[in-house]
């Protein structure tokens, strides 16, 4: 299983918007136009449009959980240190690895989320 589909599977995101915010950030570096990114969507390319909702909806999704974290902080549900460690882990990891190491990463990650949130 791939590791954008593990994500998606216990995240907010779905599959779909992880790929197209993925794609997105490519467009933001200048990397590719919206047009390229839309044809680049996978299992088929979508029009401009349809891809854009989709960054959108992700994007909404994201700025939920980030609230939902700052809820959790606030109620002393979830520990500000905790979460720390946790992104300190996410961000030096390459954002395009093999699948052998996802499936090495992905217990970690979960482990130190049922951590985090009891």
């Amino acid at each position: 299983m791939s590791f954008v589909r593990r994500v998606a599977e216990t995240s907010s995101l779905t599959e779909t918007q992880l790929e197209c915010l993925a794609l997105y950030r490519r467009v933001l570096s200048r990397d590719l136009t919206l047009a390229e990114a839309a044809k680049m969507r996978q299992p088929k390319p979508t029009k401009i449009g349809a891809f854009y909702h989709t960054v959108q909806q992700g994007r909404d999704n994201m700025r939920e959980a980030v609230m939902t974290l700052t809820a959790g902080i606030w109620l002393g549900y979830v520990k500000l240190e905790d979460l720390r460690r946790l992104f300190d882990m996410v961000a030096n990891t390459p954002s395009a690895f093999d699948n052998e190491r996802a499936e090495q990463l992905l217990p970690v990650l979960e482990a130190l989320v049922a951590k985090i949130v009891p």
